[in-house]
């Protein structure tokens, strides 16, 4: 690709990536984006990205493998270690995606597309739908499911998957509205430790 289509591209997701965070994933038009780019080829977008959700797609990519590298790194060392406990796993999948938030290439950005897409009636799928998301969810489903205390550990996290979703997405997306009273390392135990808490508990049957 040539360097002037790849300094395109990178434009117009970087201008993305702060609409979105600025005005709303479904607030945001192409025209926007295109207006905002300082661009003047209007055919550019759908070029490089076809649609809306392909723009989408692109700035989740560009964080997405950063994210999956240290997870799948995190989640290698507990496959080679004698035991680990629930804390380590969900530890393992909490630090990754908050590693962004200090990331200042858009990483701020990519986490507040993510709380956005969880309540997205129109873009929601395109999270879940992800290869790696996939992958990614049944291995750390096989390493969780003996941890969890009850004779249905599958039905367990399918029910807890919202709340979880929620206490890691919408959590780290606010981490900046108290940064300047609780230090990050805090902040992060409360969200693994409060997600560990929510699996841990027993089911009303049980």
């Amino acid at each position: 690709m040539r360097k002037d289509t790849i300094a395109t591209r990178s434009l117009l997701i970087n201008t993305a990536e702060k609409l979105f965070a600025e005005k709303g994933v479904e607030s945001t038009t192409l025209f926007d984006v295109f207006k905002a780019s300082g661009l003047k080829n209007r055919s550019a977008l759908q070029y490089h990205f076809k649609d809306k959700a392909g723009l989408i797609n692109a700035v989740l990519n560009k964080h997405s493998e950063t994210v999956a590298q240290l997870r799948t790194k995190m989640l290698n060392e507990l496959d080679h270690q004698d035991s680990y406990q629930l804390y380590d796993v969900i530890k393992a999948i909490v630090v990754p995606m908050a590693a962004q938030l200090e990331n200042p290439d858009g990483g701020e950005e990519f986490i507040q597309l993510h709380s956005q897409l969880m309540v997205s009636k129109q873009y929601r799928e395109l999270r879940t739908q992800r290869p790696e998301y996939m992958e990614e969810k049944i291995r750390i489903m096989t390493l969780i499911r003996p941890l969890l205390p009850t004779d249905k550990p599958v039905e367990k996290m399918i029910a807890c998957s919202p709340l979880f979703d929620s206490l890691l997405i919408h959590g780290l997306a606010r981490y900046k509205e108290v940064s300047a009273q609780v230090s990050h390392d805090i902040y992060l135990h409360t969200i693994i430790q409060a997600i560990s808490d929510l699996l841990m508990q027993p089911h009303q049957a049980d």
